[in-house]
């Protein structure tokens, strides 16, 4: 009886460290996938950013010897694409906060997006994404190329779901999903750029959607006198290249 009572202890015992154990490991995995909130700093629209890549606009619709390509190619430097990233955001940053929650970062050919999701007792699940970003006929496709929460790198499952999520987002958006239809194609090009690929007869539509990136969202005094980014200017211009 003695023999059979100091067994049960023993178990007890070996159950009760191992309980422990499971506690400290669950409290120390918690900590590692958490910490303290991030904030980012709120980006700001850039028209002249844009103003700039439209004065180019123009080159892209013409070969070498001056006839109208079948498709048009615009590439976009790595501060370009980051500009149009900064007026996505800042534009759905409705109350005009100072710092935000997340962020978005193009770099290398990729989009990193940022996310610290607050939980409780001062901490937060702090989600890092990176994404290749591709676009055919207006439709948004997102490769997942890595990510972590806190310093565990996630699973492909999760990274895979997160692209969806992201793409949905997108497409349900009616801003971004008019501006994404202006172009055949888009693509990460060479050392960071990105490249728009359009109809050259599309040029007006690609003219509004870049002045709208790059306008205040507030106000329309820089897409012309009837808000639509094309002003009689353009519209001349493109009639000489049809010629």
């Amino acid at each position: 009886m003695a023999s059979k009572q100091g067994c049960f202890l023993r178990l007890l015992k070996v159950l009760c460290i191992l309980l422990i154990v499971l506690i400290v490991l669950g409290i120390s995995l918690f900590l590692l996938a958490t910490g303290a909130p991030v904030s980012y700093p709120a980006p700001r629209e850039d028209a002249g950013v844009i103003a700039n890549v439209i004065t180019r606009l123009a080159r892209s619709l013409v070969d070498k010897e001056g006839r109208v390509v079948e498709t048009a190619v615009l590439r976009l430097s790595k501060n370009e694409v980051q500009t149009l990233l900064n007026a996505a955001i800042a534009r759905s940053n409705d109350d005009k906060r100072e710092s935000l929650p997340y962020a978005a970062v193009w770099d290398e050919g990729n989009l990193h997006v940022h996310c610290s999701m607050p939980l409780f007792a001062g901490r937060a699940a702090n989600l890092a994404f990176e994404f290749s970003p591709f676009v055919e006929e207006g439709v948004l496709a997102l490769t997942p190329g890595g990510g972590s929460v806190g310093h565990f790198p996630l699973p492909g499952g999760a990274l895979d779901y997160a692209a969806k999520k992201l793409e949905r987002m997108a497409m349900d958006n009616d801003s971004t999903r008019t501006a994404l239809s202006a172009f055949t194609r888009i693509e990460p090009g060479d050392d960071g750029t990105l490249l728009l690929m359009f109809d050259p007869r599309d040029v007006n539509t690609v003219v509004r959607v870049l002045r709208s990136a790059g306008s205040p969202a507030d106000g329309d005094g820089e897409n012309g006198e009837n808000g639509s980014g094309v002003d009689e200017e353009d519209e001349e211009e493109d009639e000489e290249i049809e010629e």
